[in-house]
Order: C-alpha cells, then structure tokens, then sequence
C-alpha cells in the first residue's frame, strides 16, 4: 500500500492551495528560538530534530496564508508548535494526567494562573500563545478559545481510557470523540486573527456554522488517519485510528478500509460543499462568514498539500517515542 500516492490522488478538495510568504522565516524561529531555545530542554537533541523535521512553520503557513503581518504569524505558529508537542506527551498519559494537564493549561490560557503556578511542561509556551493572541483578539475570543482546548482535552481523556483498555470504539463514538481530540475546533476559531474580524456569539453558536466546525475536523481526521497509518501500527496506538477501527468492527481488509475511510471523508466534504453553497443569510456579516468558511477549506488543502511536501512527521521514525518525550 503507497500512502502517499493514495494521500495525493485519491483526496481531492476543491480549494486554493496556499502558503504564505512568512514559511521559511517562522520555521526557522521555530527551529532556532522556540525548538532549540525555548523547549531545548524538555526534549533530547535527536527529538528536537524530530520536531523541526515536522515543520510546524511550513503547516502555520499553510493553515493562516493570508495572514498579513509576521507578528500575527508568530502566536498561530506558536500554537501549532504546542499542539504537536502537547498532542505527543499526553498520547500515552494517564486519565488523571489528562485531566491536570486539562485543569491547569484552560486556566494558563484564561489567565486564571501564571505558568509558575500551572507546573506542567508546556505552560510557558501557553502563556505566550495567550499574549500573543491577546494582541489581536479580544478576551472574550481568548476565552473561546480556551474553551475548544478544554473540550479537546475531554477528548482526549476519553481516547486514553479506550487506549489503556486497548478496546476498539464504535465507528459513531470514534467519530464524535474525534471531532474533540483533533483540536481543529480551536484551529478554527484562531482564524479570527488571520482575518481580523471578530464575528459576534451568535454567528459562532449557529448551528449551521457549528456543522461546519464538525465537519472539517471529520474530514481532517479521515485524511489524517490514513496519513499516520503506517506510524499508528509501528507505535501500536491503532485503536484511535479510523482505519483501524472499521478493519476491526467490519472485519474486512487494510485496503478495504482504508476504501471505506475515504467514501466516509467525500461524503462529509459533500456535505460540507452543499451547507457552504446554502448559507443562512448572516447580514452585514455574510462576507465575512464566508472567508472564515472558505478558511475551513484551506485547513484542509492547506493539510494536505503540507503532507506530501515538506512534513517527515508520519513517515518511519519521522515521530518521537515515548522515551523521548518528557513526563505529563
């Protein structure tokens, strides 16, 4: 099976692909200042070059293209940084690590605690994400953030439990956990610093805008999960994996259900191109729901187009191993 040739011909979105400017120059802060200063150590040498090797500045780059100033960059590229770390170090936590790291990382973000209070590995770099954020959007937007990480780590608690009882779930349960565990949700609403608007709570909270959200983070995930395939079944970490999981219930081949994962992901990016041409009518605001919604479809190409051309990250050895990573 060629993963990358079915990641390259077999996704297909029909959105720009983009990249902004600012690519080479973030990654090389990342690399430089916040890799190799910042978290220098928190990880051994090989992980950090793991860690560049990743190029969360080229997928910032991808995800926010039309951010129009580097210093607005800087904090999008910061969290993108974090994600991966953080996603990495609490993959293989306790539920009660979760759960600390949850407590403590929503009150860093909201300004409840200062990272000295937090203690937890990566509470300075949440500190910054939220100063540099705080720049540019309004508190309340902060807030909501934070939220959406809140509900990631809800998430992500409830895949450790399944994880450590090496249980398969449902098909539906993977899918509405996933949703949370894949952090696009909060992804998303960082678009508001990109596009310098800040749309009111009620648009946020519509329910065809909250479909939306749902579905780019499904069509995200289903690509995502062939994607990292290869580096879920070497690291054993297949019960999260929606390949995995239709292989197991449905009992049917690898290639069979990697078939079945990418009739689920047309059928979600159809009805995501259905809901997009059939908006509500959103007043003075419809302009600017639109560029958020045709920015969810940059997230997805932007994904895409970042996986084939500059990430090591899903490939073989291309991802830290436990024992690289520092304690939750």
């Amino acid at each position: 099976m060629n993963i990358r040739e079915i990641l390259k011909d077999r996704f297909n979105y029909p959105f720009p692909d983009l990249i902004s400017p600012f690519a080479a120059t973030l990654q090389e802060v990342t690399d430089t200042q916040w890799i190799d200063g910042e978290l220098k150590d928190l990880v051994p040498f090989s992980t950090r070059e793991k860690y560049k090797q990743t190029k969360t500045g080229f997928m910032s780059a991808r995800w926010w293209p039309k951010t129009r100033s580097f210093e607005r960059m800087l904090p999008l590229g910061r969290f993108m940084l974090w994600s991966m770390y953080n996603d990495d170090m609490y993959e293989i936590a306790t539920a009660a690590e979760v759960r600390n790291a949850q407590e403590r990382s929503v009150a860093v973000l909201k300004g409840q605690i200062t990272p000295e209070e937090a203690q937890i590995p990566l509470a300075y770099q949440l500190y910054a994400i939220r100063e540099g954020f705080m720049e540019f959007i309004p508190a309340a937007s902060v807030n909501r953030f934070a939220n959406a990480i809140n509900d990631y780590f809800d998430g992500l608690e409830m895949e450790v439990l399944y994880k450590q009882q090496k249980i398969f779930p449902t098909v539906g349960n993977l899918l509405n956990i996933r949703v949370r565990i894949l952090m696009i949700c909060a992804f998303i609403d960082t678009i508001e610093i990109q596009n310098e608007v800040t749309l009111p709570d009620h648009i946020y909270a519509h329910p065809v805008i909250k479909r939306l959200y749902e579905l780019t983070t499904r069509i995200i995930g289903y690509f995502n999960d062939v994607q990292s395939l290869l580096k879920d079944e070497e690291s054993g970490e297949v019960y999260f994996n929606v390949v995995k999981v239709l292989q197991h219930h449905y009992q049917i081949t690898r290639d069979d259900a990697v078939t079945e994962t990418i009739r689920l992901h047309d059928a979600d990016l159809e009805a995501f191109l259905v809901l997009r041409a059939a908006l509500p009518d959103f007043g003075k605001w419809n302009d600017a729901v639109l560029a958020l919604i045709e920015d969810m479809g940059a997230f997805m190409k932007g994904w895409q187009s970042v996986s084939l051309l500059e990430t090591a990250r899903y490939g073989i050895n291309g991802f830290p191993q436990a024992a690289e990573l520092p304690k939750a």
